[in-house]
Parts: structure tokens; sequence; C-alpha cells
């Protein structure tokens, strides 16, 4: 296996989508639906990158970001958004973002990072 992905996204469509593409490029995946639901998976496992949504219910993908700052373990991290978020992107850059991608998103230029 390649190394071990979170996808935290709550359209089941997107979610399913990268789930299945990183599955079959020999990622292990796992998928979380919420902010919450990603927090717990973060605390059960280490994972190499998160793939996350900016907004989820439950708590955003930046809150998801202040947890980890919290909890003194970091992952390396990609955002997705369908908006416009020039404060939020700031914000995620200073929590060490690596990259980000806006929705709708070119499935080729996700996999290349």
């Amino acid at each position: 296996m390649k190394g071990r992905l979170l996808i935290a996204e709550d359209e089941p469509g997107i979610r399913n989508l990268l789930a299945q593409l990183f599955r079959a490029q020999g990622y292990t995946t796992d998928v979380a639906v919420d902010g919450l639901e990603t927090i717990e998976r973060l605390k059960e496992t280490e994972y190499d990158l998160l793939l996350m949504d900016v907004n989820m219910p439950g708590r955003t993908g930046l809150e998801v970001l202040r947890h980890q700052d919290e909890v003194g373990r970091r992952i390396r991290t990609i955002l997705m958004t369908a908006l416009d978020e020039k404060e939020a992107m700031d914000e995620a850059k200073r929590l060490g973002v690596v990259a980000f991608f806006g929705k709708p998103f070119d499935i080729f230029e996700l996999k290349k990072k």
C-alpha cells in the first residue's frame, strides 16, 4: 500500500468518487461524513494525508485543523471548497494546509497533488 488517507466530505457522491479513485491507486482509504467524525477518526488512526472539505456539518474543516493543533499532532492536509473564502484559506495556510482545490475540481490535478 502507498499510504493511508482520510477523506472528509459531506457530499456522498464526491466522497465515494474520491475513495474509489485513491483505493484504485493503491492507497488505504477511510472516509468521514462530517467534522465530528473526522476528529474521531484522527484520534483513532494515523493518516498520511487528510483530504477535507472546508464546509462540513458538525465541525468545519478549519475547526478540525484547529483541533489538530490543540492535540499537537498535525497531518498533511489538502482542503477542498466550493466557495471563495479568502480569510478561511489564509487561516488554513497558517494551520499547515499543503494545497487547496476549488469545487468542482480537476480529478487529474488532485491525483498529482
